[in-house]
């Protein structure tokens, strides 16, 4: 019985293991910017293990780098129902979205990203882009603010195209 247990156990960690030499290899390609090829690792390693969230949001990044935007926000859904303590899931999860114009959706992942993390700077700029999208100019000058007061430097542009217009 307890031979029985320990086969168990160890198929289990040679399928963890086989999944993260899949995983590895996905990220070799990622690095080559071979993005189809590591995606298609990517989804190898979590025929192996379905409950990572790391590869899952390894795909989502490869998917949206080869232009399959719409698949990478439902990597992100799953890697988010997996780990939702992750601010930086949400971040890319907005930015996935507001890819595909889907700013209202987006502005709302950008806003739990700041509130689970209002260090991450470069996400109140991403923000306005989406506020500035819907015609919300106010919103966005809000955020255009907030992100230059952080030292986002790459505000300060969109800070002298939206908000300081003179009559």
């Amino acid at each position: 019985m307890i031979l029985k247990y320990l086969i168990i156990l160890f198929l289990i960690f040679l399928s963890s293991c086989a999944s993260q030499v899949q995983y590895q290899v996905g990220i070799s390609k990622f690095t080559n910017q071979d993005y189809l090829g590591a995606n298609q690792d990517f989804s190898e390693a979590l025929a192996k293990d379905k409950r990572n969230d790391e590869i899952y949001f390894a795909r989502a990044v490869s998917r949206s780098l080869a232009g399959y935007h719409s698949l990478a926000i439902a990597d992100m859904n799953k890697a988010i129902s997996l780990n939702d303590s992750r601010p930086d899931y949400y971040f890319f999860r907005a930015y996935f979205k507001s890819q595909l114009a889907y700013h209202k959706s987006a502005i709302k992942d950008y806003s739990i990203c700041i509130s689970k993390a209002p260090y991450y700077v470069e996400v109140y700029r991403h923000r306005a882009l989406s506020f500035i999208e819907l015609g919300d100019l106010t919103e966005a000058c809000l955020d255009i603010q907030e992100a230059i007061a952080a030292g986002d430097t790459a505000a300060i542009a969109l800070q002298s195209k939206y908000c300081l217009k003179q009559p």
